[in-house]
């Protein structure tokens, strides 16, 4: 009995220097203490926790071993003998530190998808703008070939003007009604509709895709017939009537 009280007075003297909060005015020195010892155990969630220093009393307040709590509540206790210092810090949680982990392989996993989409983007719009470019082009030596073939056209004189791309064109053909007042007096609605259907038959043979919808005007910029043609079936519409 002698030896367990001398035990558990020498346990309360280290709690008593680990326990008790200190202060720069905080008394330094032995006392002697009387520990209690009653089986005492610490329930933890309903299961027991083991410690190898059996909790005591001193004075009405028990003592339990600080690593033993430490554990349970996964801190990390350190003791510092030269400054009688603990130091107390939280220990890692693997699950938070596993799920941080998934977290970071998902947004690094999900920026390396939107890296692609951009340079996906990035890469149609160069696409579109060359392929646009190149359909500037086409557009334009068409429209020169045009003028060159059309350009005496039952001897008048026609400007024809494309715009567009490959998917949708429109043609602008323009005549001078007064300059050609004549010849253009001359003409009929067959011969505006033979001229349509051979510029739009020129188109398609570059363009087979593309969907037309095109007007003849004067050099005044006066709507004089109207036309539209539809590259899946072949038609061609002409609407309303010549005006001479």
């Amino acid at each position: 009995m002698f030896k367990k009280q001398y035990l558990a007075i020498a346990s309360a003297l280290i709690l008593s220097t680990t326990l008790i909060p200190t202060s720069s005015q905080a008394a330094t020195g032995t006392k002697n203490l009387q520990a209690k010892y009653n089986n005492i155990k610490v329930i933890y969630n309903g299961a027991a926790v083991p410690t190898t220093i059996e909790p005591f009393i001193v004075n009405g307040t028990t003592y339990i071993p600080l690593r033993m709590m430490a554990g349970v509540f996964s801190k990390d206790v350190a003791w510092d003998g030269a400054k009688y210092t603990i130091t107390v810090k939280d220990l890692p949680n693997s699950q938070h530190a596993n799920e941080l982990a998934a977290r970071d392989a998902q947004i690094r996993s999900l920026q390396n998808t939107i890296d692609s989409l951009n340079k996906e983007i990035t890469d149609l719009k160069n696409s579109k703008k060359n392929n646009s470019s190149k359909d500037d082009d086409d557009l334009d030596d068409l429209e020169d070939d045009l003028n060159n073939y059309y350009d005496d056209y039952k001897d008048i004189e026609w400007k024809i003007s494309l715009s567009g791309d490959e998917d949708d064109i429109d043609v602008e053909i323009q005549v001078d009604r007064e300059e050609f007042e004549d010849e253009y007096e001359d003409l009929d609605e067959s011969d505006f509709e033979e001229l349509v259907e051979k510029v739009v038959e020129d188109i398609w043979d570059e363009f087979e895709d593309a969907d037309i919808d095109g007007e003849i005007v004067d050099e005044d910029d006066d709507n004089l017939y109207d036309f539209s043609a539809d590259a899946s079936d072949g038609d061609i519409t002409f609407e309303g009537d010549v005006i001479n």
